[in-house]
This record gives C-alpha cells, structure tokens and sequence, in this order.
C-alpha cells in the first residue's frame, strides 16, 4: 500500500522494487489511497488499484474498497510504504479473514528533520503510525538518519532495518551523445557548462539557495549555466521565476517535469542536492549513476551516498554552496570525469536496483518462513 502513485521519488522507488521483483515470481497489487497521477504504473506492468480518498482523509467507501480488494487478492504478505498508508495496512490486514491474518511490514520514506512544520494531521497520522508499529513484524526504513529519528520518536525498534533506495544502472549510465543534445536543446555551445537540480519546486528542495550560490559566482564562470527539472519549475510558476537572479536570468533554464532525466544528467557537468532535508535522496543516485560529480547538502544520508564523489556543504550556507561549486568548476574537465567515474561505480557497487530489491524479497521471505513455522 502507498499513500499515492505519482513521480515523487518514493513512489518511483516502490514502482521500481516491484518491478525487479517480477521475474522472482512476486505477484503483486498496489493500493494507492489517493487517486493516480499519470498512466505510468499500469501501463508498465503493475497491478494498481486506487482508494480514491481525497487529500488522504478516511471515509466509508475507501474502507469498503480496501476491503474488497485485500479479500479478492488475499495477499501472504500486506507492505504499507508511506505514514498513511502504514496505517491503513494495518486495516487491511484486519480485513483479511481470522484464520488468514498475513505478516506486515511497513516502510518509512522520509526523515522527521522537519515534523514540526508538518500539517498538522500529518503530524497526527506519524504519532498514529508509531504507536501502531509494535504490531508489524517489520519497520523498513529507506536511511541510516531515518531509523535513528524514527526509534527516538517511538516507533518500534525490535522490528527495525534499514534498506536503502536502489538505482537502475542500465537505465541511469553515462550518455556521451547527451551533452551536445541538451546544449543544442537550450541554444548554447558545445562549451557551455550546466549545473543543474532536478526537484520540484517547493521551498523543501532550495532552488533559491542554488540560485543565489551561482549568481555570486556569474562573473567568474561567464560560461556556466544553470538547469533545473522538475514539477512546477517553470517560468509558468510565479514563485519559480521570481527567484531567478536578474544577473543570472540568462543563464538559467527552467524545464518543468521532464521524463529524461538520466539523459539531463548525464548531459551536466555538475549535479546538485542542496535540500533543506531528506532521508535517502532517489537524485543524489540517479546522478551519481549517470557518473555525474554532485555538490550536496548534508542532509539524510546524502553524505554517506557520495561517500568523497563530490562535495558536501552544510544546509543553507550559500556561500558554502558557492566555493563547493567553485572546486568543482576549477578541476580540468578530466579530473571531473574521474570524479563522476567513481561516482557511478559506488552506486554499482552499494546501491543496484537488484541488490536492494532482493534485499525486501529475503526479509517477505523470512517474515513468511516465520509465520508458517
């Protein structure tokens, strides 16, 4: 179960565990509490069902839908993803008939840096989601920092392990033919070079931060440019455009939500996570597959993802951000080169989308193997 099905990283995550999983013979259904975003899921194999709950609040008919659906598929095995829906499969396996009440795991997604600026049922449904966690067998959490916050604030720490998100390396890998393709893209010369945050726009995700960082450094590097992707970065977004530099409006291309992200980042010469907060942050890996050197924040367990691939700054210093970018930029192109190299063969090395996704099918395994016994 999972709280919705769109392009954020943790929907994408489930999606591509799922999909790994197939050729283990993991059959699977995907209840998403709030309706759908995009056609994506099922038409690439997955079996998705929605609630259809607006705004993720509880009514008669979602529960009667939940119903149905756990007692016409009669899963072994019920795994919740995100708060709400952690909660709401705990129901499902109550509707799941006496004598067949399968084994729960739930999954923690994101960190608790920021609970207090949280809405305040969000903040509700989480003390909700901790009490109710000392009855699943198991507490998946997707960071290192994630687990640590989760256990102080009370959640159930006998049941706790830490699985990381996993990278598609087939898909997120070096395209040489991408630079010169997002350079003729934007008008700008082969020489050009791109610094670019792929996020949606929300203050969470500090694209003013990056922005500020860069123009303090416009004069210097005349040829740097700054690309950004995602949801709502547009120049349609008021706020997104209000936060261009005037020194820098030239060089900043905003592309809204795009679906190539692995050939954006493979087509930069530095990637960036400069985030307020995180847990396991899916971009920090997409980039470093693609064998892309980063500048992140340390934030979640961005630092411990690049692992000296790149540069880390404290969130919020601008400045900090600025002379990160600077080293980067000041490296011969080679040296940079070798930076990303590395960068892509940690990620092979800790990170596949294989070694995580069989990492959920051994724990669903061993929570059936001990309930049978």
């Amino acid at each position: 179960m999972t709280t919705a099905l769109g392009t954020g990283g943790a929907e994408m995550a489930l999606f591509r565990v799922l999909n790994a999983l197939r050729p283990h013979g993991v059959e699977t259904v995907v209840v998403s509490i709030m309706a759908i975003q995009g056609d994506h899921f099922p038409t690439m194999g997955l079996d998705v069902r929605s609630l259809d709950m607006p705004r993720a609040r509880l009514n008669r008919h979602a529960l009667a839908k939940l119903r149905d659906i756990v007692r016409a598929f009669q899963p072994d095995l019920i795994q919740g993803w995100m708060y709400h829906s952690n909660v709401l499969a705990h129901l499902a396996r109550r509707f799941m008939p006496a004598g067949h009440r399968p084994p729960l795991a739930i999954a923690i997604r994101g960190s608790l840096t920021l609970f207090a600026e949280e809405k305040r049922l969000t903040r509700w449904i989480i003390r909700l989601d901790a009490w109710l966690s000392r009855w699943a067998e198991r507490v998946l959490y997707v960071s290192r920092l994630a687990h640590r916050q989760h256990n102080e604030f009370g959640y159930a720490a006998a049941q706790a392990m830490v699985i990381p998100n996993g990278f598609d390396c087939q898909k997120f890998t070096p395209d040489p033919t991408a630079r010169a393709r997002l350079r003729q893209e934007l008008g700008l010369s082969d020489n050009a070079r791109l610094i670019g945050l792929v996020a949606s726009w929300q203050p969470l995700k500090n694209h003013r931060g990056l922005l500020a960082a860069v123009a303090s450094l416009a004069e210097r590097y005349p040829d740097v440019h700054v690309v950004c992707a995602g949801r709502g970065v547009s120049l349609a977004n008021p706020a997104a455009a209000e936060a261009i530099p005037p020194s820098i409006r030239a060089r900043v291309h905003l592309l809204g939500e795009r679906g190539d992200i692995a050939s954006i980042n493979s087509a930069l010469d530095i990637a960036t996570n400069v985030s307020h907060a995180e847990a396991f942050p899916n971009v920090v890996g997409e980039a470093m597959a693609c064998g892309t050197p980063m500048v992140v924040t340390d934030v979640g367990d961005s630092a411990w993802i690049l692992d000296g691939c790149g540069e880390v700054v404290s969130p919020g210093d601008d400045a900090a951000l600025a002379g990160a970018l600077a080293r980067l930029l000041d490296m011969p192109a080679e040296q940079r080169q070798a930076l990303g190299a590395r960068a892509r063969q940690r990620i092979i090395d800790h990170f596949s989308l294989e070694s995580v996704a069989l990492s959920y099918l051994r724990e669903w395994q061993a929570l059936l193997a001990h309930r049978k016994g």
